[in-house]
């Protein structure tokens, strides 16, 4: 029987481990006797401050209801190593399976991941390129991206609009030439490498294949009384091809809010869903 998961003297503690290209950061909340791992997928830059909260928070109680829980900061990016402009999404994708894999080794069966914003792209490029070493267990969307064009607008969108605070003017097209020249610009001060700009476009994100077999429930907030359009298509698709559960709550946008943002029935949800779903 594979319950000797050791984990009090492995790697995996609350800490640093050593990935593909240097020391990143590993938020965990372990439960001693399971076999079932969580992993959160952040969102990008700025949101992961105004997110970090809610995931710990989450984290903890979802570890009290007997799951094991794991985020990492991603290369480059919170308390790992390195620097933005020297990361990529490939290097984001082995360090998840790297993650993955040491789970594997430390007793582990099964895997569900809470994927937050960009993190949703993240998980959809590591599904459709990398062969799982745990069974995929749930999937839990919060807010996400399903296009990499969508996110890298909404980001572009904060330069352009500090671009227009100072009377200039600047145009995403504008800042995608300036990548595409081989230099480096700054967002909202995070700097975004040619190569990185690069990686964010070969990022696979069409809907995995795995998803036919899997158990999703997306989260999506909003201060509408209606389901958006955008977010009514995608859902009918997702309908298609997944058991999908969908939720749309009315609340702040926690991701964006100037304040740290409470989200307490996103969290209960999310908790019910990762607690309660049949195997």
């Amino acid at each position: 029987m594979q319950k000797d998961l050791a984990i009090p003297n492995s790697a995996l503690r609350n800490g640093f481990i050593e990935l593909s290209c240097g020391r990143c950061f590993l938020l965990t909340h372990i439960f001693l006797d399971s076999t079932s791992a969580v992993i959160a997928l952040p969102p990008f830059a700025e949101e992961i401050n105004k997110t970090r909260h809610l995931v710990g928070n989450t984290m903890r109680q979802l570890s009290a209801a007997g799951l094991s829980c794991f985020m990492l900061d991603n290369y480059g990016t919170g308390d790992s190593e390195g620097d933005l402009d020297t990361a990529s999404t490939a290097i984001w994708r082995e360090d998840i399976v790297q993650l993955l894999r040491q789970l594997q080794q430390q007793g582990f069966t099964e895997v569900s991941f809470v994927a937050i914003r960009f993190g949703a792209l993240q998980l959809f490029d590591l599904l459709n390129s990398s062969p799982m070493p745990l069974t995929v267990k749930q999937i839990v969307l919060w807010q996400p991206f399903f296009e990499v064009a969508k996110f890298w607008q909404q980001f572009a969108r904060i330069r352009v609009a500090e671009a227009m605070a100072r009377g200039e003017k600047l145009s995403q097209k504008e800042l995608e030439q300036q990548l595409n020249n081989g230099n480096t610009i700054e967002i909202a001060g995070y700097p975004i490498s040619p190569a990185f700009y690069q990686s964010l476009l070969k990022m696979q994100t069409q809907l995995p294949t795995a998803l036919n077999s899997l158990a999703v429930s997306w989260f999506e907030t909003s201060q509408l009384d209606s389901i958006a359009l955008p977010v009514q298509k995608m859902r009918d698709t997702l309908q298609h091809v997944c058991e999908l559960q969908f939720y749309q709550l009315k609340a702040d946008p926690y991701w964006q809010t100037n304040e740290l943002a409470s989200a307490d029935e996103l969290i209960r949800l999310t908790i019910h869903q990762l607690t309660t779903m049949p195997a």
